[in-house]
């Protein structure tokens, strides 16, 4: 099935993924509070 694999991918990619995102989201969140949001 597609989603297995899908599945079988993010589980092998997380790892590598996950603190690019969190850093991402917290540059995000930094920037949130000085530049307001639409």
């Amino acid at each position: 099935m597609k989603l297995g694999r899908l599945l079988k991918t993010a589980i092998k990619w997380a790892p590598v993924v996950y603190p690019i995102v969190r850093k991402v989201m917290s540059k995000k969140k930094a920037a949130g509070t000085t530049i307001p949001r639409r």
